[in-house]
């Protein structure tokens, strides 16, 4: 019988950074707006969100684009896992205490349609385990890491 998880591993490391690339574009592009996010969460103290909105960004940026590429596939997708997390987590919280906030994934549009709710719950909660099923089950395969040795 064939593996055929290689394959599901790739597919889940080109989704997970895919939308974490995809996802960074706005908050990269408008830190303030994204900042604005962060602090609509009220988790994080206020003066802390400018740092994580300049930096968070980034580091999807390249935790997406390692996982593409396949350069640090695990260091990556225990980055990807981690963040994915804390992000469940925080809409959890949000949806749990009622705020009437834009979830920030996408945009960072304040009248944007994403409001938290249990779509994102259900969304963030599936991407964790893809990312997590990265984390655990990767073993190099199409991966620039297992090329270069």
């Amino acid at each position: 019988m064939k593996d055929y998880s290689k394959y599901f591993v790739l597919a889940g490391r080109l989704v997970i950074g895919g939308l974490f690339l995809y996802a960074s574009i706005n908050k990269i592009f408008d830190p303030a707006g994204f900042a604005s996010s962060i602090r609509n969460y009220m988790i994080l103290p206020p003066e802390w969100s400018n740092v994580a909105a300049l930096i968070l960004p980034w580091i999807e940026v390249i935790a997406g684009a390692f996982l593409i590429v396949g350069v640090q596939i695990k260091p990556s997708a225990l980055l990807t896992t981690g963040m994915l997390a804390l992000f469940f987590v925080a809409i959890v919280y949000a949806f749990s205490v009622g705020l009437d906030i834009d979830c920030g994934c996408f945009s960072t549009k304040p009248d944007s349609p994403g409001r938290v709710g249990i779509y994102h719950i259900i969304r963030d909660g599936t991407l964790f385990l893809v990312s997590f099923f990265v984390l655990a089950a990767d073993k190099g395969d199409f991966g620039l890491s297992g090329l270069v040795k």
